[in-house]
């Protein structure tokens, strides 16, 4: 009997380690999965980039058009591509429309014409003017002082970047004005870096109250 137990093969067991297709297969899979994660991180890390961007655009919107609704409402007169006159005499004031009325075409420049008066009570006048060059919005005027008015005592300051992502072409910047010039009209684009696409916005501010003429 105890030969019969001796002569008998014993089960074979698996031995250690792996097959050469196992370790393969295994790199194959750990591929995958690294590629998968890094598609996934990178995917993340895209959409909060642009999520950031986006965020961005807003603000500076936000600002841009707080600042542009300021200076239209101290404005007397609006006008587009034309520079407004400041010498005119009475009985013709600067802030008086041309005789032709305005221009409702849109163009490629907004003029703003503010009246200042001077310490001694006299009045003398200030253009502003807006107006795109490539990507950017720029503002040429008197220089704004830290409080947010308009510095009047200094030179005018040529173009200041005040927007730095609009579309660069025709409708990164369309303003036009009504025939009285006195509501400036902006149909502004801007491009969310990142692929964010763009956002558009129309801007209606009327000049200042105090200068509306029925």
């Amino acid at each position: 009997m105890s030969g019969m137990f001796s002569r008998r093969q014993r089960p074979r067991g698996r031995r250690g380690g792996f097959t050469l297709i196992e370790l393969m297969v295994a790199l194959v899979v750990s591929a995958i999965v690294i590629s998968l994660a890094a598609r996934l991180a990178s995917d993340y890390m895209s959409s909060t980039n642009t999520a950031t961007w986006v965020a961005q655009v807003q603000h500076d919107i936000s600002r841009f058009s707080r600042l542009l609704k300021t200076e239209v409402n101290e404005a007397c007169l609006v006008q587009v591509d034309t520079s407004p006159s400041t010498t005119a005499t009475a009985p013709s004031t600067p802030c008086t429309p041309p005789v032709s009325a305005c221009s409702t075409t849109a163009g490629t420049t907004l003029y703003l014409l503010l009246p200042v008066t001077l310490v001694d009570g006299s009045v003398t006048y200030r253009v502003i003017s807006y107006s795109r060059n490539g990507s950017d919005l720029r503002r040429t005027g008197p220089p704004i002082a830290a409080d947010g008015s308009l510095d009047t005592t200094q030179s005018d300051v040529s173009n200041v970047v005040v927007m730095d992502n609009l579309v660069n072409g025709s409708g990164g910047f369309r303003p036009s004005v009504d025939s009285s010039c006195t509501t400036a009209t902006m149909s502004v684009q801007y491009a969310v870096p990142n692929g964010g696409g763009t956002v558009s916005r129309t801007y209606v501010f009327p000049i200042g109250v105090n200068f509306t003429r029925n």
